[in-house]
């Protein structure tokens, strides 16, 4: 086993449309069993239209059995109008190559400014390669709308790859931005691969009136061929007042499921905006009626006017006082939509409105022209089932 050394890099960026590539590991070896030192690298920027590229080790593949080290990475953006592209370990990786566990800090709260950070792999992940445990911080600045952050890969998972157990904290602090948030990879992830447990959470602030943002537990194209989910936690906050005016979608496992996919057991809590909450994935192409699997997972929409999917299988929708006028799209019909006939059973936790029993609430639901039931929780607070008449509702489908 080689091992590398542990280094500490700063780099100043204090020239108008300076470029810089900076590896911590430079010339990493082409042996397979190369261990990457425990590297500290901050850039700093000081002037606009400036760029850098950052690898925790090199910009190369490891493969056999090189692991790359536990980075801590930096960016300082001083200015604005400037593009970073931050990476905690390499290009890709393959055969039983692993991931360090690195940090990731790319606060990029000024104007113009784009933040790619991965923290694994700019590109992909094959093989039986195995992603660390990273963290990644960041800050979406004005008109910043080619922010996208990945646990693990930039690009896709496939064969038997395994994601880490990352944590994602990212703040959307603009009027005008976007961001793409996904806990193992951006590209799909396919074959026998599987997403890793992940923590994700969305900062925003109240001035995000044409902002929005999209967070998957795993992937942020796609699940696929037996690919697996992890169990994801998915979470946005609101850090003062709020306008309703901004948009987020939540995806406990990817956009959309295919082939034989399994979803993880997710939990999602939306905030005070208008939140699109999936536990699974918004659209569907089994390979066989049934063949993919929804996570039994736990949707919140929180405040404001939300709509919540909760995919196949039995999961359960939670709604606090103040929790607006929310619509769940598939009570007890998620499995519908992968062909499945085995019966959900999905419940509805009210305990914050401290309905005394069965009878106090169901004198609260009625249907609308539609034939939809709708549950009147208070003046401002309501919830419709699409699809679900009111007389097909009991107590064993609410928990209070």
């Amino acid at each position: 086993m080689q091992y590398l050394p542990n280094d500490t890099i700063d780099v100043l960026l204090d020239q108008f449309g300076q470029m810089e590539t900076i590896n911590g590991d430079p010339n990493f070896p082409t042996t397979s069993d190369a261990w990457g030192g425990n590297d500290t690298v901050t850039a700093t920027i000081s002037q606009p239209e400036a760029e850098v590229t950052i690898f925790g080790e090199d910009n190369t593949t490891l493969h056999g059995q090189s692991h790359g080290g536990n980075d801590t990475l930096t960016v300082n953006f001083n200015y604005g109008w400037n593009q970073a592209l931050v990476v905690g370990d390499a290009q890709a990786m393959t055969d039983d190559a692993r991931g360090g566990n690195d940090t990731i800090n790319v606060l990029d709260d000024s104007l113009y400014t784009n933040v790619q950070a991965f923290g694994d792999v700019a590109g992909d992940m094959t093989a039986n390669s195995h992603g660390g445990n990273d963290t990644i911080i960041g800050a979406v600045g004005w008109r910043g709308y080619d922010n996208v952050y990945a646990g693990d890969a930039g690009g896709s998972m496939s064969g038997t790859a395994q994601g880490g157990n990352d944590s994602l904290d990212i703040s959307l602090n603009t009027r005008e931005g976007s961001a793409r948030i996904s806990g193992d990879a951006i590209g799909s992830i396919s074959g026998d691969a599987h997403g890793g447990n992940d923590n994700l959470t969305l900062t925003m602030s109240g001035e995000n009136v044409w902002a929005g943002a999209s967070l998957s537990g795993d992937s942020s194209t796609s699940l696929t061929d037996n690919a697996q989910g992890g169990d994801d936690v998915l979470t946005v906050t609101i850090s003062t007042a709020y306008t309703d005016d901004a948009r987020d979608k939540l995806f406990g496992d990817a956009p959309t499921m295919s082939g034989n996919a399994h979803g993880g057991n997710d939990v999602l809590t939306g905030g005070a905006a208008t939140d699109y909450l999936y536990g699974d994935a918004a659209a569907y192409a089994p390979a066989t009626p049934g063949s993919i699997t929804g996570g039994r997972d736990k949707l919140n929409g929180g405040a404001g006017n939300d709509q919540l999917s909760g995919g196949g299988n039995s999961d359960t929708f939670v709604f606090n006082t103040g929790s607006g006028n929310d619509l769940i799209t598939d009570f007890d019909q998620g499995n519908k939509a992968v062909g499945s006939t085995v019966t959900e059973h999905d419940l509805i936790n009210l305990h914050d409105y401290g309905f005394a029993d069965w009878a106090a609430l169901s004198s609260l639901i009625s249907d609308n022209a539609a034939g939809d039931a709708v549950i009147q929780l208070s003046a401002n607070d309501s919830i419709t089932l699409d699809g679900v008449n009111a007389a097909n509702l009991h107590a064993t489908d609410f928990l209070i």
